[in-house]
């Protein structure tokens, strides 16, 4: 199984040629509409994430994507369930040298809310095991002098917590260089189990969110540090 991947720092310029196209906000009530888009980002080498964050489920999907350097792969999630909280991630990881546009490619037309490509991070050391996923829902419940419940739906949003335990010296500083530049204004992607075998859980533990709080890197033991994340979605 992989280690928890984080991709902090989104490269995407421009989907479509346009650098204030819908799937380049942070509006997950605004979306593009299509089955072929074409994304520029800042020039990438190495380990890369290709992440397109769905507005709705509309059942399996495949997404192709291919760099600018010949370089493609395929990912597929045939999930064919509701996804959670009206939000679908399909991600795709490849490996690039200077690429700075990627064709995305899916086999059906699809609501793009956000596109997200770059470099990724992962620990040495995975994730501890209690990792906590849910919702929040900001929905509102008074009863009234009848007796009556009366209910005004709002908005769920998903949120993830874990810790991570065993941070080496060289993880400590990524985490907190990701903790000081994105802080709680800009949202990070990550995956708990990222091309898990089970799709299902893959999706579930999958998150496009900002911190709910900065959190303190606490040093634990000699060379070891620990930590504990909390994100809520975009």
């Amino acid at each position: 199984m992989a280690n928890l991947r984080i991709v902090s720092n989104n490269q995407v310029t421009a989907v479509g040629g346009s650098a204030t196209a819908a799937a380049c906000n942070d509006y997950k009530s605004q979306f593009q509409t299509g089955s072929n888009f074409t994304v520029t980002t800042s020039s990438l080498t190495g380990s890369i994430a290709v992440i397109a964050v769905l507005a709705e489920d509309i059942g399996p999907v495949t997404m192709t994507v291919s760099g600018s350097v010949s370089e493609n792969t395929t990912s597929s999630n045939t999930t064919p369930n509701v996804a959670f909280g009206g939000v679908k991630y399909v991600a795709a990881y490849l490996t690039v040298s200077g690429s700075t546009s990627f064709t995305v490619s899916f086999n059906k037309s699809v609501k793009i809310s956000r596109f997200i490509i770059g470099k990724y991070w992962s620990p040495t050391h995975n994730v501890g095991y209690g990792v906590s996923v849910g919702y929040n829902d900001a929905t509102t419940i008074e009863r009234l002098q009848s007796g009556d419940q009366y209910v005004v739906k709002q908005p769920k949003s998903k949120t993830l917590q874990f810790d991570l335990q065993y941070l080496n010296e060289a993880d400590k500083f990524q985490l907190f260089d990701i903790l000081r530049v994105q802080g709680k204004a800009t949202p990070i992607f990550v995956s708990v189990f990222p091309q898990d075998t089970y799709q299902d859980k893959e999706q579930m533990y999958s998150i496009y969110g900002r911190f709910n709080t900065l959190a303190n890197i606490a040093h634990t033991t000699y060379t070891m540090y620990s930590s504990t994340i909390q994100l809520e979605e975009f």
